[in-house]
C-alpha cells in the first residue's frame, strides 16, 4: 500500500543509485516487491525522482541566479525574503505538483487533503484525458517482430527441454 514506508523505501532505493550516477532509476509505481504497479505511487514516486535529481544535480551557478547586483542592493545587513528577485525564483528550486507546502492552518481550511487520495485522483484525470497518438503501422509491424522472434526463442528453448527428458 501507499504510505510512509513505501515512500521512505522508494526514496532510499531510488537515491543511493542517483548519488552513485546511474543514468536509470528502476521500479516507478511498483509496490510489494514489484509483485504489483499502482498509478498513484507512480506519480508520487515521479515527484520523488524530481526532487531526487535536483539534490544529485545540484545547485547550478550562473550569473542569473547568483544574483550579484541584488547581493549589492541587499548589503550586509538586508535580507533576501521579501526582495522581488527571491519571490521571482524561489519557486524554480521547487515546485511540487502532490506534496502540500501550505501552512497547517491553510491545509486544514482545504479540508486537510491527503496526498495519497490526491495522487489516485490526478491519476484518474491523466487516464481520462489523455489522448495518445495511436502507433505507427512501422512500430506495430516491427513490435509484431520482435515478438515473433521472442516466441520463436521460447518454442525452440521448450523443444529442447523437452528433447532433453
Amino acid at each position: 500500500m501507499i504510505d510512509v514506508q513505501s515512500g521512505h523505501e522508494f526514496t532510499l532505493t531510488a537515491l543511493i543509485p542517483a548519488l552513485a550516477g546511474a543514468n536509470m532509476i528502476y521500479g516507478v509505481g511498483m509496490l510489494d516487491s514489484a509483485l504489483a504497479w499502482d498509478y498513484a505511487s507512480a506519480l508520487l514516486q515521479n515527484e520523488f525522482l524530481d526532487m531526487i535529481l535536483k539534490v544529485v544535480n545540484g545547485i547550478q551557478v550562473s550569473e542569473k541566479n547568483i544574483a550579484l547586483d541584488v547581493i549589492k542592493e541587499v548589503g550586509p545587513a538586508g535580507e533576501f525574503i521579501t526582495h522581488e528577485h527571491t519571490f521571482d525564483n524561489f519557486k524554480k528550486m521547487s515546485t511540487p505538483r502532490l506534496m502540500n507546502r501550505d501552512s497547517r492552518e491553510e491545509w486544514e481550511a482545504a479540508g486537510s487533503p491527503d496526498i495519497v487520495e490526491l495522487a489516485y485522483e490526478k491519476s484518474m484525470d491523466i487516464l481520462n484525458e489523455s489522448k495518445p497518438e495511436p502507433r505507427s503501422e512501422a512500430v506495430d509491424k516491427e513490435l509484431d517482430s520482435i515478438y515473433a522472434e521472442f516466441e520463436a526463442a521460447v518454442a525452440e528453448r521448450k523443444a529442447k527441454q523437452t528433447g532433453r527428458k
